[in-house]
């Protein structure tokens, strides 16, 4: 594993709170989340240069969840 970095997110206050009430190491979860995504997202963009990802769409670039079974954030 590599060297760890600090980074700043932001979460629903009360997800937080909940998360910390029953344990759960909301990095653990974050990196994991972020592992499986980048696993699952590797096919569409391979080994590309970041030149060729940029073309792609913005940094930042999540795909859409609304049909994913589950909870769904109330839209803004």
């Amino acid at each position: 594993m590599g060297k760890r970095v600090n980074v700043t997110i932001y979460v629903d206050e009360d997800i937080v709170k909940e998360a910390k009430e029953i344990g759960l190491n909301i990095s653990r979860i974050c990196e994991n989340a972020l592992k499986e995504a980048i696993e699952r997202l590797r096919p569409l963009y391979g080994k590309k240069k970041r030149e060729d990802c940029e073309k792609m769409g913005p940094a930042g670039f999540e795909p859409a969840t609304t049909s994913a079974p589950g909870w769904h954030p109330e839209p803004s």
